[in-house]
């Protein structure tokens, strides 16, 4: 379906067209913004761009492409998940039910024939991005409902959608080739050399991102399903946090900008809340408060504390069945035993400790004492019993919930509170780092830290705990293994982990860090070359 957007991509050839009818009916229900799309003939790119509903049935197409990327084309397809946290300390494989796919991912083997390996699907959304930057502007002649605000509305989520699809690749794979142009002749090379990291970074993923931010009117309450001015100010946080700092000769040195990070942070609290609420960001009172957590996975759009997420309806777009949603069946993955047993585990109880997580995001009943059942992830549902209680079996069954939506947080603000606590941890600011990171712990109904606690007593102590609760907040958001391998502590995290699993060299070569390059994808472009680490 995605493939029927236009674009001979590195990776695959395939013939120009744009918005078959079967991806607007898809993309258009996957878009709230756009439902009301009708089905589209297969067209050319040259004869799409006419009018306000070409342009509203391009934004979906690209909003629909980068969703099922992330949710998934078909059953337990959840890049999301296999890219930001299967490969980390969160989660592990389920024996009963393992594939090579989750088994390689389990012992750190990855190959390059692993279905998730491909980069093409986001190649795919930058395709319609960059159709969308080129020919939006040009509709304003032909339809006046084309505003001069709509097509800066709409380049901006484009430049924002590019740059976010970069991101992914430059954290799964590396250096990678650059497209920021259409490609509108099968004449022309579609093969491209890998650039660096850096140069992808300074080029294309801040320049779109800065530029977007410019054409966006600020102070203006935002969907939550679409990317507007806080979403990129986080988003350009999270890029200047961002650094692979190994001392291998092979691997990138991108070092962080915490000063850059934290003004991107300080404008993302300028911004406006999808309630209408500018966030603010001093205290505690900015999250969602204590007693409706759960809010912000079950109604993002009426949460003051949600920036960007995932809108996937199962009535228009299937069920989201990931490895780790609610069914009644056993899945691949399931919690990671010793992440269950220091979190998860001391919540099974009838008189519950005081973090109000746990319970709300993992179902501990089900999964004990016959803890294979560690993959009932309850986070995106709405809980049927107090978190302060314990569960009847008659209030559990009403948990195979999986014919909901789900709705899957890219930025929220407790992300960037821990982020910004981070930054300014980074910049030597440990007592601010303190209170932002103690802001979330509290909301969450736990103790709040002391700066003579030995656990934040030092930088290096302090950066650790932000880290740990990063884990606890946002497990299941797909964070924790780009956390990992941007604070250089995969082989820390995860070396006791593998050699538990049964990897005897532990994590093994830290360029493994990244993904290696599918196979079709090295065979469709001659000017690639395989990751280190993949070819030794």
């Amino acid at each position: 379906m995605v493939s029927t957007l236009i674009f001979k991509l590195i990776t695959m050839k395939r013939t120009i067209n744009i918005l078959s009818s079967a991806l607007i009916l898809l993309f258009a229900g996957s878009c709230k913004k756009h439902l009301d799309l009708e089905p589209l003939a297969e067209i050319s790119v040259q004869q799409f761009y006419k009018t306000k509903y070409d342009v509203d049935a391009a934004m979906a197409g690209m909003y629909g492409a980068f969703q099922q990327q992330m949710v998934g084309d078909a059953q337990y397809k959840d890049r999301y998940h296999f890219w930001g946290e299967y490969r980390s300390d969160n989660f592990e494989r389920f024996i009963s039910y393992t594939t090579n796919t989750i088994d390689e991912l389990h012992f750190n083997k990855l190959t390059p024939d692993n279905e998730f390996s491909s980069w093409a699907g986001l190649y795919n959304v930058i395709s319609v991005a960059n159709n969308n930057i080129k020919y939006i502007p040009a509709v304003a002649q032909l339809d006046n409902r084309v505003t001069p605000g709509v097509v800066d509305q709409d380049l901006a989520e484009s430049y924002a959608m590019r740059a976010m699809s970069y991101f992914y690749i430059i954290r799964n794979w590396g250096p990678a080739p650059i497209w920021t142009a259409p490609f509108e002749s099968l004449s022309d090379n579609p093969e491209r050399p890998r650039e660096s990291v850096r140069k992808i970074l300074d080029s294309v993923i801040i320049k779109d991102l800065e530029k977007a931010y410019s054409l966006t009117v600020k102070a203006q309450t935002p969907s939550v399903w679409a990317i507007g001015e806080g979403a990129i100010a986080a988003m350009l946080a999270d890029v200047y946090m961002w650094k692979v700092d190994y001392p291998d000769q092979d691997i990138e040195k991108v070092q962080p900008d915490y000063t850059k990070a934290i003004a991107w942070i300080s404008n993302l609290f300028k911004a406006k809340a999808p309630t209408g609420k500018v966030y603010g960001g001093t205290s505690e009172t900015a999250l969602e408060p204590t007693a409706t957590w759960k809010n912000l996975f079950t109604n993002p759009a009426t949460s003051i504390e949600s920036i960007w997420s995932i809108h996937w309806d199962y009535v228009k777009n299937g069920c989201a069945c990931m490895e780790i949603s609610w069914t009644a069946n056993n899945k691949q993955v399931i919690v990671d035993q010793d992440l269950w047993n220091n979190y998860f585990k001391p919540y099974v109880t009838t008189t519950p400790g005081p973090d109000i997580r746990p319970r709300q995001t993992l179902d501990v009943w089900n999964a004990y004492p016959n803890t294979n059942n560690r993959d009932r992830f309850i986070k995106w549902y709405a809980s049927p019993v107090s978190p302060t209680k314990s569960a009847t079996t008659a209030e559990l069954a009403t948990y195979y919930i999986q014919e909901k939506p789900v709705y899957l947080p890219m930025y929220r603000l407790a992300d960037m509170y821990l982020l910004y606590a981070e930054a300014l941890n980074g910049n030597g600011d440990m007592a601010n780092a303190l209170k932002y990171l103690n802001y979330v712990r509290k909301r969450a109904g736990v103790a709040q830290y002391v700066a003579t606690d030995p656990l934040v007593a030092t930088k290096a102590a302090l950066e650790n705990a932000i880290l740990q609760e990063r884990q606890y907040e946002l497990i299941g958001e797909g964070k924790r293994w780009y956390d990992l391998v941007r604070t250089s502590k995969v082989k820390t995290v995860m070396d006791p982990i593998m050699t538990r699993r049964g990897n005897a060299l532990g994590f093994g070569d830290i360029r493994r860090i990244y993904w290696p390059i599918n196979r079709t994808v090295l065979n469709a472009n001659s000017r690639l070359v395989q990751n280190k680490g993949y070819t030794d």
